[in-house]
């Protein structure tokens, strides 16, 4: 029986998009990594939005969780949300929780020598297709030179993250029919403005449009948008317990589900998650921008389950960096295959102190 001796969090700043990392270390000497979200970025302090979501880490979790048996990864969940309940069941608490969850998975999996996907029941699919995901451009000539940079590493979907229409009408006239366009406007519209923006978009046929009102969690208006528009639904990366995807689902106004694997609590309750998108027989597409833990045991969940249909791999400019350096998952025809682990099989590119 290995014992958890050591958790801690650690903020990466020192590139443009910052990471929040959270190791364990069991008595053996073995140690897992996983990752919390980072919060809301702040260009003057980058690291300032990642500081609460550490604490919630370090001076909530770690004390209960150090003595534990690691491998009793559900007991740890289950203990720490329902006394965390006191401080909510949404929000920073949950995305502290998602860190020190992934990292004991990661940490079965070192253990155990094998992927984490292997523990889950082995890959439900056999390959996945990968989307890339741009940052906000805002000009045509941005959008052109990031596409073909896309297309030129692989990738066969583009997502944007654009909100005026005619910038998503401008890539589909540059690349043509071929090129799959999933457009994200991150709540930007109210319904009215949604519906308008949806119509327009599925002339333009669009796989999906996502978070297309505010606030994002109005499911209401969110299934308003979808009865009104020609085009497909996107959302669920600000949705938190079972409840609210229970909620979400019932609405029937998404046709793509996409949990955020660092904010639900990690990867133990996102099996569950999983378990209901497939009752409600939609699509489920892990919602992701980061280069690092998160996207790997993004990874590993959705081969787990035969509702995945799409990963979301981030993809920003040359002159932007992560702060954790891991390399980009590789593609063969624009697809994902199952990875090979131990645990995640996310080792940084270079020596980390």
């Amino acid at each position: 029986m290995a014992l958890i001796e050591h958790v801690a969090s650690e903020i990466f700043a020192d590139g443009d998009l910052i990471n929040l990392i959270v190791r364990v270390i069991d008595s053996d000497g073995t140690e897992g990594i996983g990752e919390a979200w980072w919060g809301i970025g702040d260009p003057e302090e980058p690291s300032r939005a990642a500081r609460p979501i550490a604490s919630v880490i370090d001076d909530l979790l770690a004390p209960r969780a150090i003595g534990r048996n690691a491998d009793y990864i559900e007991a740890i969940w289950h203990d720490l949300a329902d006394w965390g309940s006191r401080y909510g069941d949404h929000g920073i608490f949950l995305m502290g929780l998602s860190g020190l969850d992934l990292a004991l998975w990661d940490l079965k999996g070192k253990r155990l020598g094998a992927p984490v996907v292997d523990l889950l029941g082995g890959p439900a699919v056999a390959a996945i297709p990968a989307y890339a995901s741009l940052p906000v451009l805002r000009t045509p000539e941005l959008l052109r030179r990031e596409t073909e940079r896309a297309l030129a590493a692989g990738f066969t979907a583009i997502k944007l993250h654009e909100v005026d229409p005619e910038l998503t009408a401008f890539l589909r006239e540059e690349f043509g029919p071929e090129l799959l366009l999933m457009v994200d406007v991150n709540g930007h519209f109210d319904p009215i403005e949604a519906i308008a923006h949806g119509k327009r978009l599925g002339e333009l046929d669009v796989l999906w449009f996502e978070e297309p009102v505010r606030p994002m969690r109005d499911i209401d208006a969110i299934a308003r948008v979808g009865a009104s528009v020609p085009c497909d639904l996107a959302g669920g990366e600000n949705e938190y317990s079972l409840a609210d995807f229970e909620r979400l689902l019932q609405t029937q106004a998404l046709s793509y589900v996409q949990p955020e694997i660092t904010k639900i609590g990690g990867l133990t309750p996102a099996k569950r998650v999983a378990a209901l998108v497939e009752r409600a027989n939609v699509a489920l597409c892990p919602h992701n921008f980061r280069l690092g833990p998160s996207l790997y045991a993004s990874i590993h969940w959705a081969f787990s389950s035969p509702a995945s249909r799409w990963l979301e791999f981030p993809w920003v400019p040359e002159d932007v960096s992560f702060s954790y350096p891991v390399a980009l998952p590789v593609l063969s025809d624009g697809k994902v295959y199952p990875l090979p682990g131990p645990g995640f099989g996310c080792e940084p590119t270079e020596s980390i102190s």
